[in-house]
């Protein structure tokens, strides 16, 4: 059976200066932020690889900015991301306290988009993984 192995994200390097691989569901976990992070057009090889998210930071937090963005996740891994199979993708606002810097005062809440992806390895079809991630939110007030 062929073992994908691949870099970490953010690509970080060892004490040693080495860069390190991963391998099973850290590997799809890494590509899953790489194809959320990353800008349609940034990749010239790929122009279309990635999703807009970075176009809802002005946004107000609200339903239609959520399905916006849960949309824009399922299209971009249901075109990008054969290995896995989703279970849920949930989106929502205000994320928990326990999600942000102790440093926090937690004013910020309403102003960062939670994302859960559930999926499933293939190599490990029996246990549910999950990748999450905050997309912070810049913070809109109207006059």
């Amino acid at each position: 059976m062929f073992k994908f192995l691949g870099a970490p994200y953010p690509i970080a390097t060892t004490p040693k200066g080495y860069l390190p691989s991963i391998s099973g569901v850290d590997t799809i976990k890494a590509d899953l932020l790489q194809l959320l992070l990353t800008y349609p057009g940034s990749r010239v090889m790929l122009p279309a690889f990635g999703t807009r998210l970075k176009d809802l930071i002005f946004e107000p937090n609200d339903i239609i900015l959520r399905d916006r963005a849960r949309d824009m996740i399922i299209d971009a891994i249901s075109q990008w991301e054969p290995r896995i199979a989703v279970e849920a993708i949930e989106v929502s606002s205000n994320v928990e306290n326990d999600f942000l810097s102790n440093e926090d005062d937690y004013s910020e809440r309403e102003h960062i988009l939670g994302i859960s992806i559930l999926f499933k390895d293939p190599q490990n079809i029996t246990t549910i993984q999950e990748l999450v991630l905050e997309v912070p939110l810049q913070n809109y007030n109207l006059l």
